[in-house]
């Protein structure tokens, strides 16, 4: 939460500097970043592959998600508390597992994000308790693309802050990836082509994904070989809906632009759309003109990984049960919906959400864990990137 007025930053290293200070070589490194006339630098958290940041409303703290693939939403939990002007206009949304919904538009005079104040927002209330459950944190609302119009967002995924700006200037570099971007009509939705495996393909530009290129099932089949993985259970959980089903993990080479910038996750999905997530945002510096409409990202360096144990769990009536598995032969002894008592020696045979968070921080810090079954059968499970599994 500090202003910054536009720096440009670069470093020198001298090698062999000897006593008679002969310099036999100067290299000159320059770091190249956006260049803002005047910024705004708020830090945000990433949980689950979501970017969770404070927003103020009438003087107090909310967690929202910041989310380019959504509309803005303030839980219905706050109706009472937030003096809002009920527009006509209805608006028919479709999440992202193609559940269809109608909601009454709302305008808030102001929204607060750190020290920046956001004008007249339109947004829609809705229940969305079950976000907090999963972010182990009380979520209130999403802070959607159509609030983003008319400023520059930087998403810093090493440093975790997001700068916003009114003005960008010489945010190019040889390295960078420029892309153009279309909006959906009312929503502001950025909309890219990506091109894979020869086809030419719609993606939302979508932080509220986890994932890094989520295709739906029908776009997957036409680009599919005979090598990738299988995950079985609940896939996705959206505003109005949850998916349930397979999906499949492959890796392919991709090209946003004119520019190939290698292979990439790919992974299907029940899904309406394809979304580009987070889990792929998270290699770049990524910045979200919204006024010159384009998205410019800046490699890290850091090459795509997967890493997990192949299952995941979740609470259901006070059990903690898996609720999706990779189909390896490795895990060919675990069922979905199977019930754990044990993990890491921690009873888990009655948990809550509470206890949950505890077991999924515990989770993320750990690369081996031991878990129990109902029957008393334990199965080591090993954290990896399971991108290795493909041949």
């Amino acid at each position: 939460m500090k202003e910054i007025e536009g720096v440009l930053i670069f470093a020198y290293t001298m090698i062999n500097h000897n006593r008679n200070m002969k310099l036999n070589s100067l290299l000159i490194l320059l770091l190249f970043c956006p260049f803002f006339f005047k910024a705004t630098v708020i830090p945000f958290e990433l949980i689950e592959g979501k970017i969770v940041l404070n927003v103020t409303i009438q003087n107090d703290q909310h967690h929202f998600i910041f989310d380019t693939g959504a509309f803005t939403i303030i839980s219905d939990e706050l109706k009472d508390k937030i003096n809002a002007k009920k527009s006509n206009i209805i608006f028919e949304g479709i999440d992202a597992n193609n559940a269809k919904s109608k909601m009454d538009v709302f305008t808030i005079n102001t929204l607060k994000v750190a020290d920046l104040s956001i004008k007249n927002v339109n947004f829609s209330f809705a229940d969305i308790s079950w976000m907090s459950s999963r972010a182990c944190k009380k979520i209130s609302g999403i802070l959607g693309a159509n609030m983003m119009k008319d400023k520059v967002w930087q998403i810093n995924f090493k440093n975790k802050t997001l700068t916003i700006s009114d003005k960008i200037e010489n945010a190019s570099s040889l390295s960078s990836v420029i892309v153009p971007f279309t909006e959906q009509h009312f929503t502001g939705v950025p909309k890219i082509e990506v091109k894979i495996r020869g086809q030419v393909l719609d993606y939302v530009f979508d932080t509220g994904s986890g994932m890094s290129f989520s295709l739906t099932q029908q776009s997957y089949n036409k680009i599919k070989d005979h090598d990738f993985l299988t995950f079985e259970g609940l896939l996705a959980q959206s505003l109005n809906s949850i998916s349930k089903g397979e999906k499949q993990v492959d890796f392919m080479e991709v090209q946003i632009g004119n520019v190939n910038i290698g292979n990439q996750i790919i992974d299907s999905s029940l899904e309406a759309t394809n979304l580009l997530g987070t889990k792929f945002m998270e290699n770049y510096l990524v910045v979200l003109d919204c006024i010159n409409k384009k998205i410019i990202l800046y490699p890290n360096s850091i090459q795509p990984e997967y890493n997990s144990f192949g299952v995941s769990f979740a609470v259901n009536k006070d059990a903690l049960i898996i609720v999706n598995k990779l189909q390896i032969p490795q895990l060919s002894e675990l069922t979905l919906a199977e019930k754990i008592i044990k993990i890491n020696d921690i009873d888990v045979s009655r948990v809550n959400n509470e206890t949950f968070c505890g077991i999924k921080k515990m989770m993320d810090e750990v690369k081996t864990i031991t878990i129990e079954n109902e029957s008393h059968k334990k199965f080591t499970l090993e954290k990896k990137n399971i991108l290795q599994l493909l041949n």
